[in-house]
């Protein structure tokens, strides 16, 4: 959406003065870009892929009484998924 002459002029305004007070953070926000929905779409249909294989798994570890499938699935049930949204969180916060 196009800005009038007198929005885009106090726009600017406000951007050279955020700039001369706080150039860290004027610094950031020029570097911030918006996140793309199918990355996260992609973040959350993996991080939901990974809780249901890992629930099977703890599943399939609980009929055979086997310990590595136990901690195989723990990690793919919790581990993985709290991984792939933390680092898309993180991503977003850049």
């Amino acid at each position: 959406m196009a800005l009038h002459g007198e929005e885009q002029r106090r726009l600017s305004e406000i951007e050279r003065q955020l700039a001369e007070e706080n150039p860290r953070l004027a610094q950031r926000l020029a570097e911030l870009r918006p996140m793309r929905i199918p990355t996260v779409v992609l973040a959350i249909f993996g991080a939901l892929c990974s809780m249901v294989s890992g629930l099977f798994i703890l599943v399939a570890a609980a009929q055979v009484h086997s310990g590595f499938l136990m901690a195989l699935g723990t990690a793919l049930a919790s581990g993985v998924p709290t991984a792939i949204l933390w680092r898309t969180c993180l991503y977003r916060v850049r």
